[in-house]
């Protein structure tokens, strides 16, 4: 199994395209995808060597708490009353994470056979990852579980 964390939650964002034509990944997604493969790598560790066969992905996002919000709902967020059903877009994230694991804890991501997500509401926004070797019994871990 590979865990690691990145510090944040940032989606992935869509290719943006230029009046004459030319297509290019923003700058704060390019970044947010070297972050995700700097930790990816950090955790895959010296062995360096991705995982071969089918995977799972478990991938937990911890948004921000708003401010804004009175201190019983941010209380209430805190103990995960209240989930986030805002932006961002959880396939977004998880489109993030994948793509920035690639090549580093699984070869290519057509491996991965089973992702669970979750987004949760923390006091510290960041992102946890979880990636398995599947075995034939076809059970991967549920998010809020452990």
């Amino acid at each position: 199994m590979i865990e690691f964390e990145i510090p944040g939650v940032v989606p992935k964002g869509r290719h943006r395209t230029t009046r004459s034509g030319h297509i290019y990944t923003p700058t704060k997604t390019r970044n947010a995808e070297a972050l995700v493969k700097l930790a990816a790598a950090e955790a895959v560790g010296k062995k360096g060597v991705p995982m071969e066969g089918p995977v799972s992905v478990t991938i937990i996002a911890h948004l921000p708490i708003p401010r804004s919000w009175s201190k019983k709902r941010q209380a209430m967020a805190a103990d995960g009353i209240i989930l986030p059903d805002k932006r961002p877009d959880l396939d977004n994230l998880v489109k993030l994470v994948t793509d920035g694991a690639n090549g580093i804890c699984y070869q290519d991501d057509r491996q991965i056979c089973a992702i669970n997500a979750l987004k949760i509401y923390n006091d510290r926004p960041h992102t946890e990852v979880r990636v398995r070797l599947m075995d034939g019994s076809h059970e991967f871990e549920f998010a809020g579980e452990g």
